[in-house]
């Protein structure tokens, strides 16, 4: 707890100092990096200390005794994990703030309304994550909203975005009022906000008032699903991604929305299963419904938009439907079937911590494009590869990690919970694995959609837009993260199943897990997955691939081009005949050259041939 409470110190000595140098930039971005990074660095510490050592630490700010209550800061296995994930995203969104901030579209906003900003931002998300009283939890849950509602509506200029910023503070907040009121309602019931007291007045409540129980769960989750993005609580999300900087989007889906799931997990899987375990059991259902329509609406959204940051915006709403999908499964099979309620629960950590890492680095590319090319529509993007090369290299694989392709992030918790969900005896939660299914293709269509449209389908531009090297170094330190807990799964696993031992519910789940997870294999009920063996087998293949096809040929080398369609020649104003007429003399001769001219006698298009070709004239 001294760590944590050194994180927050660093971080409010970083808000009052960015804010008096804010006049000057070039001070205030170093210094807001430097804050950033140290605060990073000793809270990512606390957190892989509170997960390895299974420590639980406490510390009481004040008491006020007119409500009966101690202001009270606990961190344990649950905390030490958000708050790894808070530390490790701000580090690279730091980073990459320091040169995107200085991009044009950027420079006449004032710096006081970012560094101190982000830096109250990640405060209030470390608070929110160690308060251990209903009254502390909510005065952090209303700071990180106003924090991030400022950072959304950081560029002033555009009245679109002071609107989107408008919508994401009434949703958001009419969420944060489900909770108050939720709050007051225990507070009534028990005498106090502390969470000792709310477990005994769930307790007594779950015996004697059965209905009003429901009705505080109703309004907690109602709370907890708008800051989780479920649909159709997240509607504020595809409208504040693109008014918000992208460094801030990437905090936004990377870890903001992931405190909803913290809520869900922290009351209804931590909490309601101690006191009432059947209400945990009932709520399930409600997990898993709303899990399976946000990960498939979410995801067919996705697919049909056309700007970057939308579409990565509807991905973190289909994301949070599997993360609360695997959440709800776990819930539900606890009492039926252990092992299954195990590896659901499993699956559902790794996807939090997976698509944290993945959504951060995609909203981190997004604005990179955004910095080369001033824009994030895709009609405005493609071609992009051989200009920004290593934007590209670490947007493909965040896109393939996504997608749900092996050996990345994405497949190890998809494979964990739809095998919890398809081995399953109960139907409906068979039945919500093929909702699964259907949304895992979804992911595939956005996540090519995204790289194909951003950096491909066009011809290749010619030139260098490569973005500077403090956003390329961000971008760089999360594919390598995204890569490492792809390929070595097991001991991410093994630290996540000590994190859900921790839960009352799932109380010597360590040991069971222990004999599933290897150091980097996935072994689930149904076979066993080794993404280092899948890597070695794709390079033993190539292998024999190169040796079969030989190397004594030279590739030929050519533009980079996809479609299969030579171009659009309406866009250069010649006619539909004409373009029949060049379709026509392509495939009646060897192409090396084509072109289109017009009869001058009497302005119809004509296709001029040689031996070896179809050319014309110059």
């Amino acid at each position: 707890m001294n760590l944590v409470l050194l994180g927050i110190g660093i971080l409010a000595l970083g808000i009052l100092v960015t804010a008096l140098t804010s006049e000057q930039r070039a001070l205030t971005r170093v210094l807001g990096v430097v804050f950033a990074l140290v605060a990073g660095i000793v809270l990512l510490y606390a957190g892989v200390g509170l997960i390895v050592w299974g420590a639980t630490a406490r510390i009481t700010l004040t008491e006020i005794t007119a409500i009966k209550t101690k202001l009270t800061l606990q961190a344990d296995m649950l905390s030490g994990l958000f708050l790894s994930l808070i530390a490790l995203l701000s580090i690279p969104s730091a980073l990459h703030s320091f040169a995107y901030l200085e991009h044009p579209h950027y420079r006449q906003e004032s710096l006081i309304r970012y560094y101190p900003m982000f830096m109250l931002f990640l405060l209030a998300m470390v608070g929110v994550v160690v308060a251990w009283d209903l009254l502390t939890f909510l005065v952090f849950w209303e700071v990180m909203t106003l924090a991030s509602y400022v950072l959304v509506a950081y560029e002033r200029s555009k009245p679109e975005n002071l609107r989107a910023a408008l919508k994401y503070f009434i949703l958001t907040h009419i969420g944060a009022l489900c909770l108050l009121v939720a709050a007051v309602i225990l507070w009534v019931q028990g005498g106090s906000f502390e969470f000792e007291t709310v477990f005994a007045t769930v307790e007594k409540l779950a015996k004697t008032r059965p209905v009003l129980l429901h009705v505080i769960l109703s309004l907690m989750f109602i709370g907890f699903a708008t800051k989780a993005a479920l649909f159709p609580f997240g509607d504020w999300l595809p409208d504040a991604h693109p008014a918000a900087p992208s460094p801030i989007s990437a905090m936004l889906s990377g870890v903001m929305i992931k405190l909803g799931i913290y809520g869900f997990l922290r009351f209804f899987v931590w909490l309601l299963p101690t006191a009432a375990f059947p209400f945990a059991y009932d709520w399930s259902y409600v997990f898993g419904i709303f899990g399976v329509v946000s990960a498939v609406l979410g995801g067919a959204a996705a697919t049909v938009t056309y700007d970057a940051k939308v579409l990565l915006a509807y991905s973190s709403i289909a994301q949070s439907g599997f993360i609360t999908l695997g959440i709800g499964a776990g819930m539900f099979l606890f009492s039926q079937d252990l092992p299954l309620a195990n590896i659901a629960m499993a699956g559902a950590f790794f996807h939090i911590v997976g698509d944290a890492l993945v959504k951060a680095l995609l909203f981190l590319n997004a604005g990179s494009m955004l910095y080369a090319t001033g824009s994030r529509k895709f009609a405005d993007l493609g071609g992009l590869l051989e200009a920004m090369p290593q934007t590209a290299g670490t947007a493909f694989v965040g896109s393939m990690a996504i997608a749900g392709f092996p050996p990345l992030t994405a497949f190890v918790s998809k494979w964990l919970i739809l095998q919890a969900l398809l081995f399953s005896k109960s139907i409906p939660v068979t039945f919500s694995g093929v909702g699964m299914l259907l949304a895992s293709i979804f992911s595939i269509l956005y996540s090519v959609k995204f790289f194909a449209a951003s950096f491909l389908i066009k011809p290749m531009r010619s030139g260098n837009l490569e973005v500077p090297s403090t956003m390329r170094l961000a971008q760089l330190i999360l594919t390598l993260l995204v890569i490492a807990v792809g390929l070595f799964p097991g001991a991410v696993l093994k630290w996540l199943s000590w994190i859900i031992s921790d839960a009352s519910m799932f109380a010597g789940a360590e040991e069971k897990l222990a004999g599933i997870w290897q150091w980097a294999w996935v072994q689930p009920i149904t076979g066993a997955f080794s993404p280092l063996v899948l890597v070695g087998m794709f390079f033993v293949v190539s292998i024999f691939a190169l040796i079969a096809v030989g190397t004594e040929r030279q590739p030929r080398k050519a533009p980079i081009w996809l479609g299969g369609e030579l171009v659009k020649l309406e866009h250069l104003g010649v006619t539909r005949k004409a373009f029949r007429c060049a379709k026509s003399c392509s495939k009646e001769h060897t192409r090396e050259r084509l072109s289109l001219v017009g009869d001058r006698r009497n302005g119809s298009p004509s296709c001029l041939t040689q031996k070896r070709g179809c050319i014309a004239p110059s």
